[in-house]
């Protein structure tokens, strides 16, 4: 079992405000580098994309726990079964606390071409969540 979390990063807001925005699928495009998704699809509840030269990634709402948790699951074609999930802890009031952590069945030479783009890829998804609310 591969196991990757990102940065922790301060918003500037409550948590049930982050919680609705990533709770809509339809929101993750917001996340996620543009220059490097393609054939973007998106619903309330799930969504699939490409990331450019890459095999395509589907994954839906698994469950949550209003407003701390929610629980993305792997969904359609992927290269691996994986979970999401995204912490939110309230610091202050308007201040919270957001972070990423992901764990997924892949192989040994997967997990090696993998780690660190995802690595990556998870810290820049809690900077643009960041972003979106300070």
């Amino acid at each position: 079992m591969t196991h990757i979390e990102s940065n922790k990063v301060a918003i500037n807001t409550n948590p049930k405000q982050i919680f609705d925005f990533v709770l809509n699928m339809n929101n993750i495009i917001e996340l996620l580098p543009q220059e490097k998704v393609e054939n973007w699809k998106g619903e309330e509840d799930n969504c699939s994309f490409t990331i450019k030269g890459l095999s395509g990634i589907g994954m839906k709402i698994d469950s949550s726990e209003e407003p701390t948790k929610i629980a993305i699951i792997s969904h359609g074609k992927n290269p691996f079964d994986f979970t999401m999930n995204l912490h939110i802890r309230e610091v202050f009031e308007n201040k919270s606390e957001a972070y990423l952590d992901f764990d997924a069945n892949m192989n040994m030479m997967i997990e090696m071409m993998a780690k660190s783009p995802l690595t990556n890829l998870f810290n820049i998804m809690a900077e643009k969540l960041k972003d979106k609310f300070n």
